[in-house]
């Protein structure tokens, strides 16, 4: 699926849609998580190898991103991210 296609368009992101917008505030970034996860997933459901590796992708990069929220090296975790 990619973000032109109808199928896109015309079921994805009006269900996404919905959803963000009924749950309350505190749950909205879980749920673009979770969107994004499933739209990734989706899109290389033929090749199963990448789903594992956007998700380690996804865990490295919330990681470095507490690290430079965190620490007064911000500019070295950008480097290693």
């Amino acid at each position: 699926m990619v973000f032109s296609s109808l199928e896109f368009l015309f079921a994805f992101l009006p269900a996404f849609f919905a959803v963000y917008f009924v749950l309350p505030q505190r749950f909205r970034n879980a749920c673009l998580l979770l969107g994004s996860l499933i739209f990734y997933a989706y899109g290389t459901w033929d090749q199963p190898l990448y789903i594992p590796l956007f998700l380690a992708s996804a865990v490295v990069n919330w990681f470095v991103g507490l690290c430079i929220a965190r620490t007064h090296h911000a500019k070295l975790w950008l480097i290693i991210g």
